[in-house]
C-alpha cells in the first residue's frame, strides 16, 4: 500500500469515528455502546491489516469462501462477522471462522447453525435478516414468516 493510501485510509477511519462520536453525543449515548465494523468484501488481507493498523479490530466478510482465504492471513487478534447470505452447506465453515452471523433468514438455517455450534462447543450469536420491502432479489425473512417462527428461533441456544 502506498503511503498516501494509508494516510487516506487513516483519515477516512478517523472521519467515521468522529461521526460516531457526534451521533452518540446527540443521542446521549456512550460511544462504547457502538461498534464500528469494517466490511472487507473484495479487499485483500493487506488492506484489512492496514485498517487494523489504524485501530480497527472488527471486520465483516460477506462470503465464506473469501473469508477462508483472508482470515488466516490476518492477525488473530481481529474479530470477524459474516454479513452476507449464508447457504446451509457453508454453515460448518462459518461457525469455525466467525464470532457472529448477521444474516440468518430461516429457521432451518438457524437450526443448522445451532447444531454446528454445539458440535464445535461454541456459542454463536446471530442476527436475523428481515426483508421488509419484500424484494425478490433480496434475502431475508418475510415479516409474517419471522413472526410465525420466532418462538422456535428463540428456543435455540
Amino acid at each position: 500500500m502506498w503511503l498516501n493510501e494509508a494516510m487516506d485510509l487513516a483519515a477516512a477511519i478517523q472521519s467515521v469515528q468522529d461521526r460516531i462520536r457526534a451521533a452518540c453525543a446527540r443521542a446521549g449515548r456512550s460511544t462504547d455502546s457502538v461498534s464500528l465494523l469494517a466490511v472487507a468484501k473484495t479487499h485483500p488481507a493487506e488492506a484489512v491489516q492496514a485498517a487494523a493498523a489504524c485501530g480497527l479490530t472488527l471486520f465483516g466478510e460477506n462470503k465464506v469462501q473469501e473469508a477462508k482465504a483472508k482470515i488466516p492471513a490476518c492477525s488473530s487478534k481481529l474479530r470477524w462477522h459474516l454479513v452476507g447470505h449464508l447457504q446451509s452447506n457453508k454453515v460448518r465453515d462459518a461457525v469455525e471462522l466467525f464470532e457472529m452471523i448477521q444474516s440468518v433468514d430461516s429457521l432451518r438455517l438457524a437450526e443448522e447453525i445451532n447444531k454446528r455450534a454445539e458440535q464445535a462447543s461454541k456459542h454463536m450469536p446471530v442476527l436475523l435478516e428481515v426483508n421488509l420491502a419484500g424484494e425478490a432479489s433480496k434475502f431475508g425473512y418475510a415479516p409474517e414468516r419471522l413472526l410465525a417462527q420466532l418462538k422456535d428461533l428463540n428456543a435455540l441456544p
